[in-house]
């Protein structure tokens, strides 16, 4: 498990930095975005518009901080251990301030095509997205604990379709670039992985990872000492 999210933690960073490459180069995927944007501004239609308004509000802090506080609660009863709630925590508020600080640096300025839902602040990287794939990739984890590997499976797929969904409201609404979601993404699961490695993947709790390699120190050692105790 561990393995998995360090990959993701990996991938995920080095996505962000080539995002970021592409934007200030104006090359790569940077070239959609004009086209995804006014692809949105062009067929949307009233029924769409609030259909996406009311899915977007998924990704926004009014919706995924009480959200957060439930899904603590829950959690930290059922397993009668508060790592989940810190563990929650750290995730919401971390995402929080590392979208803030890269949206203060790269400064990048909104579509100016007809944006079809409020907004504020730059607009890279997208800060649904990134609440979005950051918090429901940590829902999935506290939930799927215990549980089967196809509930888990599930409950990953519905995390990543989540997010993936919300972020494409965003460029839909006309208030993100595709770069923006794009990096969003990216940067949410990357801090998501971030954090469950710091807590021990399933286990929640600061160390964890350590302790693991530690007992597997002292096995190993263990095992290479069994045959030289049976010759002597």
């Amino acid at each position: 498990m561990l393995v998995l999210i360090g990959l993701v933690a990996v991938v995920g960073g080095g996505a962000l930095g080539l995002l970021v490459a592409m934007v200030r180069t104006h090359r790569g995927f940077a070239d959609f975005d004009t086209a995804a944007t006014r692809f949105g501004a062009r067929h949307a239609t009233a029924s769409s518009t609030q259909i996406l308004r009311i899915i977007t509000q998924f990704g926004g802090a009014y919706v995924i901080v009480p959200l957060a506080v439930v899904a603590g609660a829950v959690e930290a009863r059922r397993f009668r251990s508060w790592a989940t709630v810190a563990f929650l925590a750290v995730v919401v508020g971390g995402q929080y301030a590392l979208a803030d600080l890269i949206k203060a640096a790269v400064h990048r300025a909104r579509p100016d095509v007809l944006r079809l839902t409020g907004f504020s602040g730059p607009s890279f990287p997208s800060g649904h997205a990134t609440a979005a794939s950051a918090t429901f990739a940590a829902f999935a984890l506290l939930a799927g604990r215990a549980r089967s590997r196809r509930t888990k499976t599930t409950l990953a797929g519905l995390s990543v379709g989540a997010a993936v969904l919300i972020a494409a409201t965003r460029v839909m609404l006309g208030v993100h670039w595709l770069t923006d979601v794009l990096a969003g993404l990216c940067l949410g699961w990357t801090w998501f992985a971030v954090t469950s490695i710091a807590f021990g993947g399933r286990r929640l709790r600061f160390g964890a990872p350590l302790e693991t390699v530690h007992d597997a120190v002292n096995k190993i050692t263990t095992t290479s000492d069994l045959p030289r105790a049976a010759s002597n």
